[in-house]
C-alpha cells in the first residue's frame, strides 16, 4: 500500500516519517499529489496536478489521473494545496549557516550575495552546494568595490582608487570564482570602466550601485545589468519620495514623467534589472517610509510601462533585517506599490532565474526543472501573503519538514 501523507497541521508526525523515508539509501523519488501548481510564468493555476520528484530533478508534472505511481512511492496528499518555484532574495549579505538555515525554513531555496567576509561567503557556498538541505544555493559577489568616498569600515569591502586597484581587485575576485562583480559607492570613472572591462574579460556581469557623477544610463549601457534599491534614479529626483516636497513643488528638471519614462525605457533597453529592496528602507529611514513607499507607488506605475524587469530582494545583514521573513515583507510591499501579486510572485522566482540565466533550470514547476519548491496552504495570486503560509519546503529534491 503506498505510503501518503496529507499535508497540514494535524500531520506533522506523519510528515517527519514521510522526510526520513525519503531520505532513507534506496529511496531516491517521492511524489505530490493532487496539488495546485502555480505556473508563475503564466501567472495561472494548474489544478490536480501529480508532482514526481525523482533525484534533484522534478520528473514528471501531470494531471493526477494521468500518473500512475508505484506502490513502493512515498507521496504527499497536496489537495488544497499550492505549491510555488522555491524563492529568491536577491539580496543579501549573508556568511553564516544558521540564517542560511532560517532562510530555507522561509521557503527561500536561492540568494543573491552582494557582498561579506571573502572567506567565509565562498566556504559556506561550497558546505551549501555540497549540503543542499543546510541553505539555499547561492551566487556571489564576495566583495564589493567601492572607492575613497564610500564608507570603508565594512569588511565586505574593497577600496578601489584607480583603474590599476580595478584591474587588480576583479582578477583576483575571478581567481577566488566569485559568481559576479558588484560596484559600490566612491568610484571614479576610470575606476569603474576599468571594473566594467576586467569584468567582461572575465566573463563576469556587474551588479549594485550607481556612483556620483555617474549616470545609471551609460553604465547599464557598459556592463551594469542589476541596479540596487532606488539608485536608478539621479539623486537630484529622489525628492519624489517626500511628500511634503511632492505635495508642494513640481519635480525638478529631469525628474518629471516624461523624463523618467525615458530613463526607464533606456534602461530597458540597455537590459538591466532592478533590485529596489523597497522593504529595508523600514529600517533605513523608518520615520520617511509611508513616503518613500508612497512615491515608488507611483513610480511603479511607469516601471511596469516601461517593462523593466524587477527582482525582490531584502538587505538582509544590515540590522533591523529579519532572515527570510523580510522577502515575504518585500513581496507585500512590492503588491502595495502596485504590483499583482503574479508580478511579486515573479520578482521572487522566475525573475531571479532569468537573470541569473538559469530559466531552463530554475524559476518553474515543471518536468526537468530542480525540485526547489514550497507548498502552501492558499493561494498565493488571490493574497500574496499566503507566501508565508508554508507547510513544506522541497530543497534539490530533498522533503524538508516544516
Amino acid at each position: 500500500m503506498r505510503r501518503e501523507t496529507r499535508l497540514g497541521g494535524e500531520g506533522q508526525l506523519a510528515l517527519l516519517a514521510l522526510v526520513a523515508a525519503c531520505a532513507r539509501p534506496g529511496s531516491h523519488d517521492f511524489a505530490i499529489t493532487h496539488v495546485t501548481v502555480v505556473d508563475v510564468a503564466h501567472n495561472a493555476l494548474l489544478h490536480d496536478r501529480t508532482i514526481v520528484i525523482d533525484g534533484t530533478r522534478i520528473m514528471r508534472v501531470d494531471t493526477s489521473s494521468d500518473v500512475a505511481l508505484s506502490r513502493r512511492t512515498p507521496t504527499l496528499d497536496g489537495t488544497g494545496r499550492f505549491v510555488i518555484p522555491g524563492l529568491w532574495d536577491m539580496h543579501v549579505h549573508l556568511s553564516d549557516s544558521a540564517t542560511a538555515a532560517q532562510l530555507l525554513w522561509w521557503g527561500i531555496t536561492g540568494a543573491r550575495v552582494m557582498s561579506g567576509p571573502l572567506d567565509k561567503t565562498l566556504a559556506l557556498r561550497e558546505r551549501l552546494r555540497n549540503n543542499p538541505t543546510l541553505g539555499p544555493r547561492l551566487v556571489a559577489a564576495g566583495l564589493a568595490l567601492h572607492g575613497k568616498e564610500s564608507f570603508a569600515s565594512d569588511t565586505g569591502l574593497a577600496l578601489v582608487q584607480s583603474a590599476a586597484d580595478a584591474r587588480h581587485a576583479v582578477d583576483s575576485l575571478a581567481r577566488r570564482g566569485v559568481d559576479f562583480i558588484k560596484v559600490h559607492e566612491g568610484l571614479s570613472r576610470d575606476a569603474w570602466f576599468a571594473i566594467a572591462q576586467s569584468a567582461a574579460q572575465h566573463d563576469l556581469r556587474l551588479a549594485g550601485h550607481v556612483p556620483a557623477g555617474l549616470s545609471a544610463e551609460t553604465l547599464s549601457a557598459h556592463g551594469l545589468t542589476s541596479i540596487e534599491h532606488l539608485e536608478f534614479l539621479p539623486d537630484a529626483c529622489l525628492v519624489i519620495f517626500d511628500s511634503t516636497t511632492r505635495a508642494r513643488h513640481s519635480a525638478p528638471a529631469g525628474c518629471r514623467q516624461a523624463d523618467l519614462h525615458l530613463l526607464l525605457e533606456r534602461l530597458h533597453g540597455n537590459g538591466v534589472w532592478l533590485d529596489p529592496t523597497i522593504s529595508s528602507f523600514r529600517v533605513f529611514a523608518p520615520r520617511q517610509f509611508p513616503s518613500i513607499l508612497a512615491g515608488f507607488a507611483d513610480l511603479a506605475v511607469q516601471i511596469r510601462g516601461a517593462g523593466l524587469p524587477i527582482m525582490a530582494g531584502t538587505d538582509l545583514g544590515s540590522a533591523g533585517i529579519v532572515p527570510g521573513e523580510s522577502l515575504h515583507d518585500e513581496l507585500g510591499f512590492l503588491v502595495a506599490a502596485g504590483y499583482t501579486p503574479g508580478e511579486a510572485l515573479r520578482a521572487a522566482t522566475i525573475n531571479p532565474a532569468t537573470y541569473l540565466q538559469a530559466a531552463d533550470t530554475l524559476g518553474r514547476v515543471a518536468a526537468g526543472y530542480v525540485a526547489d519548491l514550497v507548498v502552501l496552504q492558499a493561494n498565493p495570486l488571490a493574497d500574496i501573503h499566503n507566501t508565508r503560509r508554508i507547510v513544506a519546503v522541497i530543497r534539490a529534491g530533498a522533503l524538508l519538514a516544516h
